[in-house]
C-alpha cells in the first residue's frame, strides 16, 4: 500500500470519526435509553442462549425473551400511572405525621420558638416540592415515553441484528489499514469486555444488596418487633443498586423514618437508618461494588471506585456505564498504544 493510499484511508476514518462524535452530540440527550437498551440487549442474548437451549427453537425463544421486555414494560407503566397521586396523597400523610412528631419532640425540649417555626417551613416547604415533582413526572410521562419508545427499538433491533452488527464491524475493520485495524479492534474487545463486566458487577451487588436488606431488616425484627414486607424492600434495595449513589436510601430512609416518627418505634428506626447507611450505602459504594467490579473486570479496584462514583455524578444515570468505560479505555489505551503501534509496523 502506497503513502498516498494510506493518508487516503487515514483520512476517511478521520472524517468517520467526526461524524460519530456529531452523531453522539445529536443522540446525546437519548442517550440513557439507548445505553440501557444495549445493556438490555447483552441481557438478552444471554436469555435467548439460555432458553433456546432447552427449547432448541429460535423463533419461540425470541417471542418469549421480547415478550417478556414488552410485559415488564407496560405492567411498571400502568402500575404507575394508576398510583402517582395515590402515592402522592400518602406521601402528604406521611410528611405531615412526621412534622407533627418532630415539631411535638422540638417543643418538648423547649427549643426556641424560631426554630420552631423555621422547621415548619422547612417541612411544608419540602412537601409542597416533592408532591409538585409527582405531579411533573406524570405529566413529562408523554416525554419519558419517547424515551421508552427509543429504548424498546434499540432494545429489539440490536438484539434481533446482534450477528449482523458484529459482521458488519468486522468487515469495516478488515478494510483500514493494519495499524489503525489492530487499534480499533483492541479497543471494540475492551468494550466488549468492560460492558459485560460492568453488567455482571452490578447485577451481583444488586443480589448481594437484596440478601444484606434481608438479612438485616429480619435481624432488626428479631429484636424489636415483626417487620412486614421485608421480601419488598429487599427488591426494592435490589433496584436501587442499580441506580446511582443516593437511590438506596429513597427506600430505606422512608421505612426508618415511618418507625422511628410515626410508628413510635425510635429503636427499630434507628436500627433501620444505621444498618441502612453504613451497611446498604457505604460498604457498597466503598468497597462491594470497586472489589466486584476489580475481578469480573480484571482491573484495579480505584479505577472500579472512580468510574462508578463519579460517573453518575457527571453524567447521570448514563455515567453507571460510561464512567467506568470512559476510564477504564483511557488507561488501557495509553498503557497500550506504543505496543500497538510498534507491533502493527514491524
Amino acid at each position: 500500500m502506497d503513502e498516498g493510499e494510506l493518508r487516503a484511508r487515514r483520512e476517511t476514518l478521520f472524517v468517520a470519526i467526526l461524524l460519530l462524535l456529531g452523531s453522539l452530540f445529536i443522540m446525546y440527550p437519548f442517550l440513557d435509553a439507548i445505553l440501557i437498551a444495549i445493556a438490555v440487549s447483552y441481557l438478552l442474548s444471554f436469555a435467548h442462549r439460555t432458553i433456546n437451549g432447552r427449547l432448541q427453537n429460535e423463533l419461540i425463544s425470541s417471542i418469549i425473551v421480547i415478550s417478556s421486555v414488552l410485559g415488564t414494560i407496560v405492567i411498571g407503566l400502568y402500575f404507575f400511572i394508576n398510583n402517582a397521586f395515590y402515592i402522592q396523597e400518602q406521601f402528604q400523610v406521611f410528611a405531615g405525621s412526621l412534622q407533627q412528631n418532630v415539631i411535638a419532640a422540638l417543643e418538648a425540649l423547649n427549643i426556641p420558638q424560631i426554630f420552631i417555626n423555621n422547621v415548619e417551613n422547612y417541612f411544608s416547604n419540602f412537601s409542597s416540592t416533592a408532591s409538585s415533582y409527582v405531579i411533573d413526572v406524570f405529566f413529562s410521562l408523554p416525554l419519558a415515553l419517547i424515551d421508552v419508545g427509543i429504548f424498546l427499538v434499540t432494545t429489539i433491533f440490536i438484539y434481533r441484528d446482534r450477528s449482523k452488527l458484529k459482521a458488519e464491524i468486522n468487515g469495516m475493520l478488515q478494510g483500514l489499514p493494519e495499524t489503525e485495524q489492530k487499534i480499533l479492534r483492541s479497543l471494540l474487545q475492551s468494550i466488549d469486555s468492560i460492558f459485560r463486566g460492568v453488567f455482571v458487577t452490578q447485577t451481583v451487588v444488586a443480589v448481594l444488596m437484596a440478601l444484606a436488606t434481608a438479612i438485616g431488616f429480619y435481624i432488626i425484627s428479631i429484636f424489636t418487633t415483626p417487620m412486614e414486607l421485608i421480601p419488598l424492600w429487599s427488591f426494592l434495595i435490589a433496584l436501587a443498586a442499580l441506580l446511582p449513589l443516593i437511590a438506596g436510601f429513597m427506600i430505606y430512609g422512608p421505612v426508618g423514618l415511618y418507625y422511628l416518627a410515626i410508628a413510635d418505634e425510635p429503636i427499630k428506626g434507628s436500627l433501620i437508618l444505621v444498618y441502612g447507611i453504613i451497611v446498604l450505602q457505604i460498604l457498597p459504594e466503598v468497597f462491594l461494588r470497586p472489589y466486584v467490579g476489580s475481578k469480573s473486570l480484571d482491573e484495579h479496584p480505584l479505577i472500579i471506585f472512580l468510574g462508578f462514583l463519579a460517573g453518575p455524578l457527571v453524567l447521570g444515570l448514563k455515567g453507571l456505564i460510561l464512567g467506568p468505560l470512559i476510564l477504564i479505555l483511557t488507561k488501557e489505551f495509553l498503557f497500550n498504544y506504543t505496543n500497538l503501534v510498534s507491533d502493527a509496523s514491524e
